[in-house]
């Protein structure tokens, strides 16, 4: 985290005694945050309008399409100002802050606005030195703010980390603490990294024989290495054989799914932790990054350690839950990383309670002193000290290993979300801007699955409401009755837990309200609260100043603004700051109009009756319409009824966001408490704004907001739609496109690698990197001709004497189940003829030895176990040769879960004596080996019994178009010839925002259903799910292997499905996703081609094109 106060304080220093701010005069360290904004604008953009200020700081390229010739150091400049001036950023929030600067004296202000709006310096008297203190903050790296660890002297003292403060007392006999080694975080200077092919052989035939000396199973590295073959493009963007591997700032490099990457990724960092390089490594889970610290740690030069985050519990759990004990030992056979998770706490000890702490409980830095004069409720706001066992705590073991080591391997939420222990650095930063500044080389595995995580922290989207076992507010209302009824309500001793419950039951009951109301205007003419509602996204800010407009009497028909004057009228003025200062505390706020309206609130909240609750709000209006709230004037809603029941809407919208905010901002401590970090999505959590600042704001402006949406189903079943929350609050993806550059002032960043099989993926908005791909990795020709013996085979299973196809996908619920069911039927209906194998047994009997083994493939954990069931209960002489998948962190709980397997320990699978294997599509997409004892793909066949596809509602979707659209922004845009020049920078801002908001809106109306999208979307579409099939099918291919692929629910053909023997009609790409996914690839293949990224694509997708292509148009 950056600070500045240093110059701050000087500034306000200076100001002392010339300057008391009255009114609405700013404070002077706004005044000095307002006048730094003008300064960065003179400095970068001097003859603009002070009004483009906001354009400057949204993280776009404003300046360089308003501006002719912007300085060198433009884009330094604007970083750190975002840095600092992140709240100045938002349109309507700078003009205001701009009006309070110029209500400042002319004596200690540095500017005054010559007509045109254009900031002109002054000369000061009072700090006379802003303008260096200025340019030194614009042009040199911003310092972090500093830690200030204090360590416990001996004494007593309270845990803040407890719900009831428990005490402890730090005795004097400790053993001393050891001298510390903490983090050299200076940035260091780094050179292009470039290493020779045969360097790279000579490091993997080095760790060949390091594993032979130790005695451990050959990893064989040298000959995977050697079995595939670098290439880089050439003039003429074909790919030709290179002997030397270059980076500089930043590679993308692609290879086929299964060719080898990330055994470059481990060679690679072995080859540059002997050559004193430092790397950083991000890989995808903790589990993967604690494998793979041990297996690096065990060669000459390297010592490897993995970036963890906080919840020490999951980690634990975990890590023995995929590393059970060998047979009749308390340890597995060979155990690794559990003395990194550790969760013992050396001073709990010390407190000789008969009862430990938690595992969460532990007072690291959460030490308060305790003062016998202190007010006792008061005790919380202590100074905190930091365990004086803490440079000896096991629990601390992984983070002080970080000190030492030259490999870190992380994960992409360990980088964004967990920050640098105090003790171990004297700055407060994110591991994130750590490795940035000690890494001379960053290499991520499975790139365009860390650009979709990096999306879903910054653009988060949750079902809140409705029919969706997604919807948070009913399933964490669900998951926190059942643990506290468990705990026999013990936790409720915590004040935070109190609050949240709190917060949560009246959460629930306003959304009831909210549900009820729009039910009961469902039966209501015109349906005037419905319509209301902006079907894109609305807020309780949205709500209220609609409200405000129409009671100014400044109304308008929808999609129209009302008529000039609104905005600057004393009565609309007034009931926007009353209406603001309700929305800020809805049942606390006091005032003429926000009183009452937090009086209907908590009546809402109480009543049980709704016509109880509408005469009440009817009876609040009719009042208030009687008095002259400004001289001269009344209130004058248009059409009385509508105006009570959109009232009684907007009172419940504000305290569902006021509650959802506060359940959310407290979140992580009741978690911790609660052992319930599962519960709310991790991209719904907030990320941090440290970060933020650093990647561009979402294109329409960062949003909050709520959507209610139906469709033509919930309004024909008499079904209320759902009831969504969703923040963006920056472009997630923009931190691995841009992390060479990610803080331009403190210097060139490091080096890149971005590995990925499909991360150049056309116009996917999930997988598609926006980096030209300047690498290729090729199997040998032998694997590559064994892989392109993959076939794909249309096979729509049937059911019933008719032979009606089975649709999966589209169904949901208890219908989707027994569709799954039928499938299962179907596919284990025993052939024509006494004692015939079913169609499973039949393909089995196909497959070549040793790799005998199928895989069916459904959409989700609960559909792995619905097939799982219905295979086991039709098949009972299977048992023993299922398994079904689950996740990492599922219990098993009966006598019969034999079958059950854990997601990370699917390898086990492909040694195992069971042969079918029923998996979620995501769960395998990636990650993953399943070989036989050969060392090659186990699986020879996989059964898609769901066609991959999001949900028609899907707001990751539009999350992921609008993350795609953001990074196209950045390129230059034509700004509309006829802005004024003095605008120009203003009028790029808006331009691009408005176009934004376009683009946004019609993605938010879109419903994402494959036959129903237009060409383009359509194509993105496939291009999406193509990833997801290939990465699939990629288990099958290890080893140089082929595949036997088929596609088993309806909606893969519609129109094949639906044909009779005498129809003529197709499938095409607007109906069917094989054909689509052909479609897409087709001009890349065609012999005549022209586009520059034909080899790359048929370097990638070659064998994938020619099976869609062998299964003809049937």
């Amino acid at each position: 985290m950056r600070q500045i106060n240093t110059i701050r304080n000087r500034f306000t220093r200076a100001l002392r005694g010339h300057y008391t701010p009255t009114g609405d005069q700013p404070p002077p360290s706004r005044l000095m945050d307002t006048e730094l904004c003008l300064y960065l604008l003179e400095t970068v953009a001097a003859d603009q309008s002070a009004s483009g200020v906001p354009a400057l700081l949204d993280g776009y390229r404003a300046l360089w399409d308003a501006v002719p010739s912007p300085p060198a150091d433009a884009r330094v400049r604007l970083a750190n100002a975002r840095s600092l001036l992140w709240r100045s950023q938002r349109p309507y929030g700078w003009d205001e802050l701009l009006r309070a600067y110029l209500s400042a004296p002319e004596a200690v202000r540095g500017y005054h606005l010559d007509p045109l709006g254009r900031p002109v310096r002054r000369q000061c008297s009072v700090a006379a030195d802003r303008w260096d203190w200025y340019e030194q903050l614009l042009t040199e790296p911003l310092p972090f703010a500093t830690t200030g660890v204090r360590f416990a002297a001996p004494g007593r003292y309270r845990m803040s980390s407890t719900a009831r403060g428990h005490g402890v007392t730090v005795p004097d006999n400790l053993p001393p603490a050891p001298a510390p080694a903490l983090h050299d975080l200076a940035v260091r200077k780094r050179a292009p990294i470039e290493v020779t092919w045969q360097e790279l052989v000579e490091t993997a035939r080095g760790m060949d024989a390091a594993d032979l000396q130790a005695g451990r199973s050959s990893h064989r590295w040298e000959e995977r290495l050697q079995d595939v073959t670098l290439q880089v493009r050439l003039v003429d963007d074909t790919f030709g054989d290179a002997t030397t591997l270059h980076i500089d700032r930043i590679l993308h490099m692609v290879g086929m799914v299964s060719v080898g990457k990330s055994t470059l990724v481990t060679i690679l960092a072995a080859w540059a932790a002997q050559h004193d390089l430092q790397v950083t490594i991000v890989v995808g889970d903790n589990s993967a990054a604690l494998r793979m610290a041990h297996e690096l740690s065990r060669y000459d030069g390297v010592v490897a350690a993995p970036v963890m985050g906080q919840n020490r519990t999951r980690h634990a759990e975990r890590l023995h839950r995929l590393q059970p004990p060998a047979p009749g030992r308390l340890l597995p056979s060979e155990p690794y990383g559990f003395d990194l998770v550790s969760t013992a706490c050396p001073l709990d000890a010390v407190r000789g309670a008969p009862i430990p702490l938690e595992v969460r409980e532990a007072p690291c830095q959460h030490l308060i002193e305790t003062d016998p004069d202190a007010p006792v409720d008061g005790w919380r706001d202590g100074a905190r000290r930091t365990c004086p066992l803490w440079y000896r705590c096991q629990r601390h073991e992984a983070a002080r290993q970080l000190v030492t080591a030259n490999v870190w391997i992380a994960t992409p939420w360990s980088l964004v979300h967990t920050p640098v222990p105090g003790p171990l650095t004297h700055e407060q930063m994110r591991y994130l801007e750590a490795a940035w500044r000690r890494s001379d080389l960053i290499l991520v595995d499975e790139a365009d699955q860390v650009q979709a995580n990096l999306d879903e922290m910054f653009a988060s989207a949750q079902v809140l409401l409705g029919s969706s076992q997604e919807a948070w507010i009913d399933e964490i209302g669900a998951r926190v009755a059942e643990k506290l009824r468990a705990t026999g309500r013990a936790p409720v001793s915590s004040r935070q837990i109190r609050r949240f419950t709190t917060a949560l039951n009246q959460a629930r009951s306003a959304a009831d309200i909210i549900y009820q109301l729009l039910q009961r205007d469902r039966v209501r003419a015109g349906k005037p609260v419905l319509n209301w509602l902006d079907p894109d996204y609305f807020t309780a800010w949205t709500l209220f100043n609609s409200l405000a407009k129409d009671w100014a009497g400044y109304t308008a028909a929808k999609g129209r603004r009302p008529d000039p004057g609104w905005d600057d009228d004393e009565l609309y003025k007034l009931l926007r700051e009353q209406f603001n200062a309700f929305i800020d505390d809805p049942t606390g706020a006091s005032g003429e109009v926000a009183g009452g309206l937090a009086t209907l609130a908590e009546a809402q909240l109480s009543d049980t009756e709704e016509e109880t609750r509408e005469d009440a709000v009817r009876q609040w209006l009719t009042e208030l319409s009687d008095q002259e709230l400004v001289e001269g004037r009344k209130i004058a809603p248009a059409e009385f009824d509508r105006n009570v029941w959109r009232l009684e809407l907007a009172i419940a919208v504000a305290v569902m966001a006021h509650r959802l905010n506060l359940m959310l901002a407290i979140w992580p401590e009741v978690a911790a408490e609660l052992d319930m970090f599962d519960t709310l999505p991790a991209e719904v959590r907030r990320p941090p704004s440290d970060l933020a600042v650093a990647v561009p704001e979402s294109p329409m402006g960062n949003v909050l907001g709520f959507q209610y949406v139906e469709d033509e189903t919930d309004r024909r079943d008499g079904q209320l739609g759902e009831f969504r929350f969703f923040r963006y609050t920056g472009v997630g993806r923009a931190l691995l496109v841009g992390l060479p550059d990610l803080f331009p002032a403190d210097g060139p960043g490091p080096n890149v690698l971005l590995l990925s099989g499909t991360s150049w993926a056309g116009t996917s908005p999930r997988y598609h990197i926006d980096v030209p791909v300047e690498a290729i990795l090729r199997p040998s020709p032998q694997k590559l001709a064994a892989i392109s013996e993959t076939t794909f085979t249309l096979d729509i299973q049937h059911r019933g004497e008719r032979s009606t196809p089975i649709w999966v996908s589209g169904r949901y619920g208890e219908e989707r189940a027994s569709a799954l069911r039928q499938m299962v039927a179907a596919l284990t209906q025993p052939g024509a003829g006494r004692g015939q194998p079913n169609r499973l047994e039949r393909e089995r009997a196909t497959l070549p030895p040793g790799r005998q083994k199928i895989m069916l493939l459904v959409g989700s954990y609960a559909e792995a176990r619905t097939v799982t069931n219905e295979l086991l209960r039709r098949k009972s002489s299977w048992k023993g040769q299922v398994r079904c998948l689950i996740g990492d962190d599922e219990l098993e709980t009966g006598w019969d879960d034999g079958h059950l397997l854990r997601r990370g320990d699917v390898a086990d699978f492909g040694t195992d004596d069971a042969w079918l294997l029923v998996a979620p599509i995501l769960a395998v997409e990636r990650g993953h080996n399943i070989l036989n004892n050969d060392g090659v793909a186990a699986i020879g066949a996989a059964f898609f019994l769901v066609r991959p596809h999001p949900r028609p509602k899907d707001l990751s979707y539009v999350t992921q178009r609008i993350n795609q659209y953001a990074l196209e922004q950045l390129r230059p845009h034509p700004l509309d010839n006829d802005c004024p020049a003095h605008e120009r920078l203003v009028g790029a801002g808006s331009q691009r925002r408005r176009a934004a908001q376009r683009q946004w809106r019609r993605l938010l109306h879109a419903l994402v259903a494959y036959s129903q999208l237009g060409t383009d979307e359509r194509q993105r579409v496939a291009w999406t799910q193509l990833v997801t099939i290939w990465q699939v099918v990629g288990r099958l291919l290890r080893g140089g292997q082929a595949a036997k692929v088929y596609f088993c629910d309806a909606a893969f053909a519609p129109v094949t499905a639906r044909r009779s023997d005498t129809d003529t009609d197709l499938d095409d790409a607007s109906t069917s996703l094989l054909h689509g996914m052909r479609e897409v690839l087709n001009p890349y293949f065609e012999p005549t081609g022209a586009n520059t990224d034909r080899h790359l694509v048929q370097a990638l997708y070659q064998p994938l094109y020619r099976a869609l292509t062998n299964m003809g148009d049937r």
